[in-house]
């Protein structure tokens, strides 16, 4: 008789992987008040109480789910910098794109990452101590790219400004997207994101900026 793949996941130490996957995928069929530990396991296809090994509650889930997605999230950010062009400050843009490109693909998700009180406020230490670890070192990933750029003489400024300057302008628009007040069918995402890229580059680098 063949063992059922969830339990042979199970039995090898994967589930909370499963478990955190199923989560991921209500979370951006449904949204967040959707989430419980007894429908992840409906998902999963395991038991009610197999959960329950794992996490103590929804809000150690919810940590787990958002450091899931400071991982992808960094790792899309990398991907974005890698294929974006050889300079400095094209890894930079491609990095900003990829940022907005993110956030628009997974807005139920992206709102449960920059929403502290939303990604498991209630979750016991190590679980948000690895979820903000998580989110470090994402972005850590953002400001290397603006190091790059500051220190290729791509972009003015010291590195800790302009990454907060690059950082409101892509989550600012990556936010008006995703809550919709930019409607995304009448505005392609990728172009506005160029606009603005290209707008706060020109303004980092004018010989006024302070």
């Amino acid at each position: 008789m063949a063992i059922p793949a969830n339990r042979d996941r199970y039995h090898h130490g994967d589930l909370p992987r499963a478990l955190v996957e199923a989560g991921c995928e209500v979370l951006a069929e449904r949204g967040l008040d959707a989430l419980t530990l007894r429908g992840v396991a409906r998902r999963a296809k395991v038991s009610q109480a197999a959960p329950y090994h794992h996490f103590a509650d929804k809000a150690e889930l919810v940590s787990a789910i958002a450091q899931r997605g400071f991982e992808d999230f960094a790792e899309a950010l990398r991907s974005g910098a890698e294929t974006a062009g050889d300079t400095a400050l094209q890894r930079l843009t491609g990095m900003g794109l990829a940022y907005v490109r993110f956030a628009v693909s997974n807005p139920n998700l992206f709102g449960l990452l920059f929403r502290p009180e939303l990604r498991g406020g209630t979750a016991s230490g190590s679980a948000a101590e690895a979820t903000e670890q998580a989110g470090s070192a994402a972005y850590q990933v953002f400001l290397d790219g603006v190091r790059s750029a500051v220190q290729e003489g791509s972009v003015r400024g010291s590195v800790e400004e302009v990454a907060v300057a690059t950082w409101s302008a892509v989550h600012g628009l990556a936010t008006l997207l995703v809550d919709g007040p930019v409607d995304i069918s009448k505005r392609p995402p990728d172009k506005l994101a160029r606009v603005v890229l290209y707008a706060l580059g020109a303004g980092i680098n004018s010989p006024s900026t302070p």
